[in-house]
């Protein structure tokens, strides 16, 4: 979701863009022709050697949905693809981390792997950027449910919501700014607005009625149907419920609103 707005906004500003999935098939179908292709599998250093060979900068856009993913993907994934990159002449390494990778909200496991997956990009001694962009709009519609949005919590605490092309456009022109390099790049949105709020009008632009679930109970919900997506989300909310967001100087300020977003998105539902 997030690395394909990356991958356009590189390639519209003149980049070769080679996109590296674990099928290559379903990326050419995505993307189209003007990109270039290789197949790998973070887990597996000979793959990732192969897809990489060549490469002048990486961006890395790893995800997960637990605990045990978010380990193998943000941790173990960066290890093996520093250990590929050995004898190649990287001019930069990105990754994309969150608005929360701070020690203070180390509790939460995916801003703690992110955070050692910095590090590792730290000590490789390549030229790095770690962008840390607060919550997106795009994922708004993965909460509707059965024609529902599912309000997960009480989620009372102000966001910056980014669109992902606003992030696109902030990693393109960093990676193209040699002086812009070993540093962390908190990116947000232009206003804040609690995740009520953004829910609610997410709901009235499309006519869908809201439902909302503790995230108690969607926990339970997970635990019991062995959804460990459902629960790494309920987890999340929880977590941002505690912790807020964290306020930082010199962030990098995004332009589009929700209100233009959702002026401009057809409604999508999760499949």
């Amino acid at each position: 979701m997030l690395g394909a707005p990356v991958a356009r906004q590189l390639r519209a500003d003149g980049y070769r863009v080679r996109v590296i999935s674990r099928n290559s098939d379903n990326a050419k179908h995505a993307f189209g022709p003007e990109y270039e292709f290789a197949t790998a599998d973070l887990q597996d250093i000979e793959s990732l050697r192969r897809a990489l060979a060549g490469s002048d900068a990486v961006h890395i856009n790893a995800s997960g949905h637990s605990q045990r993913s978010y380990y193998a993907n943000h941790v173990r994934g960066t290890q093996n693809i520093l250990a590929a990159l050995s004898g190649e002449r990287i001019e930069c390494i990105s990754m994309i981390s969150t608005a929360l990778a701070y020690p203070e909200f180390a509790d939460r496991w995916d801003n703690r792997y992110k955070m050692e997956a910095e590090a590792l990009l730290k000590d490789s001694g390549l030229p790095y950027l770690v962008f840390m962009p607060s919550w997106f709009m795009e994922t708004l519609p993965l909460f509707i449910q059965k024609g529902k949005l599912v309000h997960i919590g009480p989620s009372t605490q102000p966001i910056h919501w980014v669109a992902a092309e606003d992030y696109a456009v902030e990693v393109s022109r960093a990676l193209a700014d040699p002086e812009v390099r070993n540093r962390r790049i908190p990116i947000y949105g232009p206003e804040s607005m609690t995740m009520s709020d953004a829910m609610a009008a997410y709901a009235r632009q499309y006519g869908l009625k809201i439902q909302r679930m503790p995230s108690w109970l969607a926990k339970a919900v997970g635990f019991v149907s062995r959804d460990e997506m459902l629960m790494d989300v309920a987890d999340l909310m929880q977590h941002y419920d505690r912790a807020g967001e964290k306020s930082v100087t010199g962030s990098v300020r995004t332009h589009t609103t929700l209100a233009e977003w959702l002026g401009r998105q057809p409604l999508v539902t999760p499949t």
